[in-house]
């Protein structure tokens, strides 16, 4: 089933606004998808001006993205970037020409992204189902003033079946920071690109970047994303291809935990 992102309904008719879905996942990390498809359907599929490819810890597909889209004359323009894993949750990183290192604390990846002239954005936050940056590491990094350690923007929508929590909990912090909102989908599927998008003035990748910046987003929900949408033997690959990133990302989450202890020790 196709779905089309209305661009009169995301933004109460507002001429000029963009829309966008800055966190998609390929097959080249955990998502079901390989580029060129997801592509294909942005383009035939949806209203999407702007999208990123954020793989988990890997930036071939977004490379790959910008090369297709360009080659293949398509309408939206591609973000490359990548959801790095930091000692303390996920973290979108956009806008990068470089990948950022994994496995290093929050504001050491925030450095990074921005030494590089990327943007950092919390994606899912004080999710506890996923991994998450929590309330804890948030709250220490919106109280720096050390330069670089600032988060540019903050998930406020993610698509999904199940995120009605995590958003009110994302939202309700930045009702108290005002980081750019974003909405993404956080798509491992192809019918859920777009269940969320972030609508900014423009059109293109650079006008996001520039409201993401000035803090001029808003986040708006796409369209609702139902279980039985999804085709039932590819939920199932899903499962057994998660299955393999659940053991991975455990090893991972340990390794996370010790290195993340160890640097507190030092810290004191």
């Amino acid at each position: 089933m196709s779905r089309v992102i209305r661009r009169q309904n995301a933004t109460n008719n507002e001429e000029g606004y963009g829309v966008a879905d800055i966190h998609i996942h390929s097959s080249v990390s955990d998502g079901m998808a390989d580029v060129s498809h997801i592509l294909e359907y942005v383009e035939e599929c949806t209203d999407l001006d702007v999208i990123a490819i954020t793989d988990h810890d890997k930036m071939e597909g977004s490379f790959r993205a910008r090369e297709l889209a360009a080659k293949c004359g398509y309408r939206f323009e591609v973000i490359t970037g990548m959801e790095v894993t930091t000692l303390e949750g996920h973290l979108l990183a956009l806008y990068l020409e470089n990948p950022v290192p994994s496995f290093r604390l929050l504001a050491e990846t925030i450095e990074a992204i921005h030494s590089y002239g990327g943007l950092s954005i919390a994606p899912h936050s004080m999710n506890r189902l996923a991994d998450s940056i929590m309330r804890r590491s948030l709250d220490k990094i919106v109280a720096s003033s050390e330069q670089g350690f600032h988060l540019d923007g903050i998930e406020t929508i993610g698509g999904g079946i199940v995120r009605p929590i995590p958003n009110r909990r994302a939202s309700d912090f930045n009702c108290g920071h005002r980081l750019a909102e974003t909405g993404s989908s956080d798509a491992h599927f192809l019918a859920t690109v777009g269940s969320a998008v972030t609508l900014s003035p423009g059109r293109n990748a650079m006008d996001l970047k520039r409201s993401l910046l000035q803090r001029t987003t808003t986040a708006a929900n796409g369209f609702r994303v139902r279980l039985r949408d999804l085709r039932f033997t590819q939920f199932t690959r899903y499962l057994v291809k998660s299955r393999g990133s659940f053991v991975r990302n455990s090893l991972k989450g340990i390794k996370r935990s010790i290195a993340y202890e160890h640097c507190s020790h030092l810290s004191l």
